[in-house]
């Protein structure tokens, strides 16, 4: 036997502690795409129910991945030992697990949520392009849930607008009744409307397409205030609203929403999402129907349009709400809508005796969703296209438009350590046709754009997004949109947020100011029209309060603004009576102000609510002269309350607005401000059985209805006649009965 000596012993024990030096010192140089993954499968559940789209995540970290459509995940981690687990999902309080992933090994962990009524447990998308909780998101998102919707019952979006804190429903005529959404005081064609993230209502579109959504199909409303032009591109100056729709896949079995007012409206909204092979389809019928004529205010034209509406949706999705593949949605819509004098018939359209305004709406929709790549760099294209016709007619004036719009993003949105990129590029084409009795009128145009943007962890609490967007415009050349956004959270219930930014905007004269041009002046576009511009700078504080014990219980919102417009453009129609011109503003337009927002909300106390405050000045500069903006109120309040009553199983809402006096047109003998106003709803929800409502509202309880809304009603045909000056509600105090039912998943 040979013996071996101590030296020998020594030299080989040093070998020994070298080589599992070199192999721990090795294995942490193998790159980590090549050792071994730690595995951790489970399933999350809410109520003894399985939740599906909830988020599971390693703090710290950008691992993270969403439950399937019973609860269950899998999550791969390349990253062993000791992490923390944070499990989140809308409408329930977050769960924090420690837990010890083995490489190599399948661990299974299965967690409970408990129901929550905050706010901040909801995931938006607006503000960044990709998914987000409301409570993490740099720039500062609101969202408008379908529980708010139900609480003031209507027949389309519209009618819950001007009860959302810093927006307003801008009725821009009295008889035909076009609107739009404004933001902190900007008029509508600022606001860039999306649905599911796509710009669906642009230019022409806007005028009456927004009364076409329906409520009950609304998954979340996600509203992003201030210039949104670094992702959006031209229409989101004044801000974004993002209309997102219910996934097919998560949708209610069947449901049903009908209901009628006593001026006449009636609406039914059917609905139902099967399961066909391995997709989810989602068919929605809706209509409107209102022949009564209303004058309350006896000036001989109706309180409220005659409308006969349908809209038909078909959505398609493939893959679990975890992974969602591929998502297809379709719609039409059409109505037939008339506002004018008593005596009016469909043999008077276009009459010069017998004055109405009556508009014929065609509009087709298609817009859908790819998603691939991984989680730590997913890849997303979206396309949409849309077709709309308009023919109308204004008294005697015919106003004949057609538009179509084609729209094109990829997106590719790497993880790299503290950084969360988003990359992509747009490809966006319209065409605009119109025949007036004045002039024929046809635009194309091409816009390319490419965008790239970084959020970047510092630490624990401090996130900074840098973003910057170059798009190309045929007439106006290279446009920069850069921003930059700083998140800090300064406690863990405690958020400060601000930003600044810049916005641009390319008119679309022939289709926002078409009821202009429908007469028989001459356009003259006096100077080369240059994009109008914005630069914003933001600043607010997010607080969460425990209340009771009750975590979450209460919010509160404190927000600042200031946006500064230049290279506005405004149709000049004083200097001579037979043209309008239009040129670049002399001068700036500046909307500045502060709002303050209180909310209330817990499963486990039958009462909640919300205020709202906005203070703003808005204003423009032309020449040196200061002149307010006409329909901007200076002081506007919105507030909701509510109450259950659990052993009955009833609800009470109270929604409600008070608004402030506002800048007006001008007209001889009238004032040049609007008077204070309140506008108010109550709502009565009776539970009859798991998923079957009763609801009865009284809306406008205390009867305020604005007087001269349309000046000199009695000779529509004269030159004085005009529809633009409504800052009020037209219709007074009605009943609303309705009933829907939804069948689960």
């Amino acid at each position: 036997m040979t013996s071996i000596s101590l030296h020998q012993l020594r030299l080989a024990a040093v070998s020994i502690a070298g080589s599992l030096l070199f192999a721990e010192f090795a294995e942490s140089q193998v790159p980590a795409h090549v050792r071994p993954a730690a595995i951790l499968t489970g399933r999350v559940s809410g109520s003894g129910a399985p939740i599906a789209s909830a988020t599971i995540e390693i703090v710290g970290t950008q691992a993270r991945v969403r439950t399937d459509s019973v609860g269950r995940f899998t999550l791969i981690s390349r990253d062993a030992g000791a992490v923390t687990l944070r499990f989140r999902a809308i409408g329930h309080s977050p769960v924090v697990r420690a837990i010890t992933l083995r490489a190599g090994v399948t661990d299974s962990l299965n967690v409970a949520l408990a129901p929550s009524a905050s706010m901040l447990n909801t995931i938006v998308t607006t503000a960044t392009m990709q998914e987000r909780f409301v409570s993490d998101a740099p720039v500062k998102v609101d969202v408008v849930t379908p529980a708010f919707l139900r609480r003031n019952a209507g027949n389309n979006v519209m009618d819950n607008v001007s009860f959302l804190p810093g927006l307003s429903q801008q009725v821009d005529c009295g008889v035909c009744f076009t609107n739009n959404i404004r933001i902190n005081g900007m008029e509508g064609p600022y606001t860039a409307v999306l649905i599911d993230g796509t710009p669906m209502m642009s230019a022409l579109a806007t005028v009456y397409g927004l009364n076409s959504i329906d409520p009950s199909l609304i998954e979340q409303i996600e509203i992003t205030k201030g210039p949104n032009s670094t992702l959006y591109g031209a229409e989101a100056m004044g801000g974004v609203i993002n209309i997102v729709t219910k996934d097919a896949r998560l949708a209610p079995k069947s449901s049903v929403n009908a209901f009628a007012t006593s001026n006449g409206e009636m609406s039914v909204a059917l609905a139902a999402a099967p399961q066909i092979g391995s997709a989810r389809t989602l068919l929605s019928i809706n209509g409107a129907w209102n022949q009564r004529f209303v004058d309350g205010n006896a000036d001989g034209f109706s309180d409220l349009p005659l409308v006969k509406r349908i809209s038909v949706l078909n959505k398609w999705a493939v893959g679990s709400p975890a992974a969602r593949r591929f998502e297809v949605m379709g719609r039409y819509y059409a109505e037939d809508r008339f506002g004018g004098v008593r005596a009016w018939s469909a043999a008077d359209r276009g009459s010069s005796t017998v004055y109405g305004e009556s508009i014929r709406t065609n509009r087709a929709e298609l817009l859908g969703t790819y998603r691939l790549g991984n989680a730590m760099a997913p890849f997303r294209v979206d396309f949409s296209a849309n077709w709309h016709k308009q023919n109308s007619v204004y008294g005697d004036q015919p106003y004949i438009a057609t538009q179509t719009t084609t729209f094109a993003q990829g997106i590719w949105s790497p993880q790299r350590g503290a950084h969360a990129f988003v990359i992509g590029g747009t490809l966006r084409r319209q065409s605009y046709a119109d025949s007036t009795q004045a002039q024929r009128t046809r635009e194309l145009r091409f816009i390319p754009g490419v965008f790239v943007q970084d959020e970047i962890a510092i630490g624990s609490t401090v996130t900074l997004l840098g973003g910057f967007r170059l798009d190309h415009h045929r007439a106006h050349g290279v446009i920069p949109s850069p921003r930059l956004a700083l998140k800090w959270d300064v406690t863990p219930h405690t958020t400060f947020r601000t930003s600044a930014a810049t916005g641009f905007r390319v008119v679309s004269l022939f289709s926002e100011d078409h009821a202009a041009l429908t007469g028989a002046r001459q356009v003259i576009i006096a100077e080369r029209l240059k994009p109008e511009r914005s630069a914003t700078v933001t600043a607010g504080v997010n607080s969460v309060f425990d209340i009771g014990g009750v975590e979450d219980a209460m919010t509160l919102d404190v927000d600042a603004f200031y946006t500064r417009f230049s290279n506005r453009i405004t149709g000049d129609f004083d200097t001579d009576p037979n043209a309008i011109l239009y040129r670049n503003l002399n001068g700036h337009a500046v909307t500045q102000g502060v709002s303050v927002a209180f909310g209330y909300a817990t499963l486990r106390k039958p009462l909640f609510g919300n205020v709202g405050l906005t203070l703003q000045d808005v204003f423009l500069v032309d020449g040196g002269a200061r002149r307010a903006l006409p329909f901007a109120a200076g002081v506007q309040t919105v507030f909701t309350a509510g109450y259950r009553f659990a052993n009955i199983g009833m609800t009470i809402d109270w929604t409600g607005r008070v608004q402030g006096p506002a800048a007006l047109p001008r007209f001889a003998g009238l004032p040049s401000r609007s008077e204070w106003l309140t506008e108010q709803h109550v709502q009565l929800t009776q539970r009859l059985s798991t998923g079957r409502e009763l609801y009865v509202a009284v809306k406008n309880i205390f009867d305020y209805v604005q007087r001269d809304a349309i000046i000199d009603p009695f000779n529509p045909f004269g030159d004085r006649f005009d529809t633009a000056r409504v800052y009020g509600p037209l219709q007074g105090r009605r009943l609303l009965l309705g009933f829907r039912q939804t069948v689960g998943r």
